[in-house]
């Protein structure tokens, strides 16, 4: 009874918290629609961990979870010794080389800054993971929020739509409201993408903070997501303010990259730039799901990736079909996917006649390289549903963004 209660006065202080700091830096959101977008993340973060302890053994979300609970012990009696954790010095005990002691590190960064942000919400929350949850989806709402400050002065006349496909999409919110890294890794993406922007305005050097703030992070959760990013990345920044058209700079750049990649084929076929996919590729090969999808061996070639490519768009961009679908989630996740099929079908049918402003406009842009790149290079190295699912939400919200201001909603009545 005593958490309920905790939860409750948390939930409002959290909420009126959020609605006074939008108000002030984000937009001049109505209470109404402050409080339906945080109810309707923590509804969803609960329901992760509810499902997830109930049907999956807890998972990830409550190991970090349960892990914590010894740190809070460690923060309260022994603070030196938590933050002690954060030190490099065990990372490179008994290792071959530098980079391996710092790969080890690096993982290492991402378990202890989960388990140790845990611990310190459970001196407010007395070790209660829905309380968690609380104080996990206030620390990472701003990630969709500064994206929605970043793409309303390109659609000024789509407030609503903005706010439904960034907020209240149920299968992303139900991925990144969860206490696990990818909501995390969406706010950092933002802070690179969003003081980038703000950065070409004013110039401030606290925004280049930010933006750095925002690559550590990356790199310590999730490190090809950097890697992919920083094509679409240096697109967006060259084509700015330019005076040809920002697909001309898009298509050089990449087309660019595409012969590096190429030439280093032919100078090294055994080991070159595509050796690292291959390698991620093996790794999870070694790994064992409930359900595992059809994906060739990669070899480090041309030839093995263009052969490879039709799994890896099928397996990403039209699977799971509901005969293969096993249990709730990739249910969900194939629903999902007749879905927005559908939606591309709509976009055909009824574009927006401002549709093309994706072509012109480098953000757009940006946002629709980054996607494509980064769901189609997750095809080619995981074959498990849903490791899929869930690694391909932050570039698939930014798709569904794209798509769904670029469909003609209005619905034109006749008078007779």
């Amino acid at each position: 009874m005593f958490s309920m209660v905790l939860f409750v006065f948390y939930f409002v202080i959290l909420l009126l918290a959020i609605y006074k700091i939008t108000q002030k830096r984000i937009y001049n959101f109505s209470f109404g629609e402050v409080s339906s977008i945080f109810s309707f993340k923590i509804l969803l973060g609960c329901l992760y961990g509810y499902i997830f302890l109930k049907y999956y053994h807890g998972d990830d979300t409550w190991n970090f979870f349960n892990d914590s609970l010894s740190e809070y012990n460690k923060l309260v009696n022994h603070p030196r010794v938590f933050v002690a954790d954060f030190l490099p010095g065990p990372a490179f005990k008994n290792v071959q080389n530098f980079g391996e002691g710092l790969g080890f590190y690096i993982s290492n960064l991402e378990y202890w800054i989960m388990i140790k942000l845990l611990a310190i919400f459970n001196i407010f929350s007395r070790g209660n993971y829905y309380i968690d949850v609380l104080f996990f989806n206030f620390a990472t709402c701003w990630g969709p929020f500064l994206l929605f400050k970043l793409l309303l002065p390109i659609f000024p006349d789509k407030k609503n739509v903005l706010i439904i496909s960034i907020f209240f999409i149920p299968s992303i919110g139900f991925w990144l409201s969860g206490i696990r890294g990818d909501s995390l890794i969406f706010l950092f993406m933002m802070f690179i993408i969003y003081y980038s922007s703000k950065f070409n305005e004013q110039k401030k050097n606290i925004y280049i903070l930010w933006i750095l703030a925002g690559s550590i992070g990356i790199l310590i959760f999730r490190t090809p997501y950097l890697f992919i990013l920083l094509p679409a990345y240096f697109c967006w920044i060259i084509s700015k303010n330019k005076k040809r058209g920002a697909i001309y700079y898009f298509a050089l750049i990449y087309s660019v990259y595409l012969l590096i990649f190429i030439g280093s084929i032919i100078i090294s076929p055994g080991k070159n730039f595509l050796t690292p996919l291959v390698k991620q590729q093996a790794s999870f090969f070694l790994l064992h799901g409930n359900t595992r999808f059809g994906l060739d061996t990669l070899k480090p070639t041309v030839t093995s990736f263009v052969q490879v490519l039709p799994q890896a768009f099928a397996n990403t961009f039209v699977r799971p079909f509901f005969g293969e679908a096993k249990g709730s989630l990739q249910w969900i996740a194939a629903i999902e996917v007749v879905a927005i099929w559908i939606l591309v079908g709509l976009l055909v049918i009824r574009p927006e006649k401002k549709s093309m402003k994706i072509f012109d406009e480098p953000l757009l842009l940006m946002l629709l390289f980054y996607s494509v790149s980064q769901i189609l290079i997750i095809g080619y190295i995981v074959p498990f549903p849903g490791a899929i699912v869930r690694y391909k939400t932050i570039p698939e919200l930014f798709l569904l963004i794209l798509i769904f201001t670029s469909i003609d909603l209005k619905i034109n009545y006749k008078k007779k």
